[in-house]
């Protein structure tokens, strides 16, 4: 999200629209526009960031973050708990005020170097045993959400751009590729002639790249293979699926004649992994059933 976030407008004729794209990625421009605010850069920046009645927003992910974290605080490290509790704290020191004077800028890098903190930490201290591979498990399900979800909304509404429009789009281009942390692999790896088909290929079919999704799937893949323990799950089934989907894929099967990307069968197939995984691993738990056998022996 607050990668996101940096995605700035480019004209002031297109604001409405561009200032639309967090919302509409996060799934809140109905309720944003239900309480009758204006889509503008002030107003949107400060709904996205710091408003606690938003759960999309930056506060209230930092929050449930904080309440997760408290809530298992004897399975992370104290490591992984300072950040995440100092993190909260920083969060004190940001407020609207703050946001308009100084601008969300410094807001998002701090939030970005935290995340980026919490990761190492993570990493670094947190014995790589089922907790752990848990931890993986849901950072690379939202990543793949989120990707997808960041593609059809930006990567397609900047393709759909008149000639007029787009005198600017290779700086949004380059910022859609800096929001998800991929700009400099873009540039190893085609140079810095900026193709949209390419950064397609890039974030969707890259094997190497941390951020796309056939990167995330593989990696769900794998910690679910290590939680489950059994091929035969329907998670593992569903990630199956949706990996040999990818792996199967070459960009033209996956955009239409102009030249947009298709994502909506892909956010549908990444959902359902989500609520499958939900179902197996989850639900069980808080009904009171018993959990799947991998779970019990930690399958490495």
């Amino acid at each position: 999200m607050a990668g996101h976030n940096a995605l700035l407008p480019t004209a002031r004729t297109n604001e409405e629209r561009d200032w639309a794209a967090p919302l509409l990625i996060t799934g809140r421009h109905d309720a944003y526009k239900a309480e009758g605010r204006e889509i503008n850069a002030a107003d949107v920046t400060a709904y996205m960031a710091l408003d606690p009645e938003n759960p999309a927003s930056i506060h209230a992910c930092l929050y449930a973050a904080r309440e997760n974290a408290r809530a298992v605080r004897s399975t992370i490290t104290s490591e992984m708990w300072e950040v995440v509790n100092t993190t909260w704290l920083g969060l004190r020191e940001f407020d609207s005020k703050v946001l308009k004077f100084r601008g969300s800028s410094a807001f998002l890098a701090w939030v970005k170097e935290r995340s980026h903190l919490f990761r190492g930490v993570t990493f670094g201290t947190m014995l790589h045993d089922e907790a752990f591979r848990f931890n993986r498990l849901g950072t690379y399900v939202e990543r793949a959400d989120n990707l997808v979800r960041i593609l059809d909304v930006d990567f397609n509404g900047l393709v759909q751009r008149t000639a007029d429009e787009a005198t600017g789009d290779y700086y949004q281009w380059t910022a859609l590729l800096r929001s998800v942390s991929a700009l400099e692999a873009y540039r190893k790896v085609y140079r810095h002639q900026i193709v949209p088909d390419r950064i397609a290929q890039l974030l969707l079919l890259d094997r190497h790249l941390p951020r796309s999704l056939m990167y995330c799937v593989a990696e769900v893949y794998q910690a679910l293979q290590s939680v489950l323990g059994s091929a035969d799950a329907a998670p593992l089934r569903s990630v199956m699926g949706l990996y040999a989907r990818l792996d199967n894929a070459v960009m033209d099967d996956l955009m239409t004649a102009d030249r947009t990307l298709q994502l909506q069968p892909l956010l549908a197939r990444v959902s359902d992994v989500a609520a499958q995984i939900d179902a197996t691993l989850f639900a069980p738990r808080l009904a009171g059933t018993p959990a799947p056998a991998g779970l019990l022996r930690g399958a490495a």
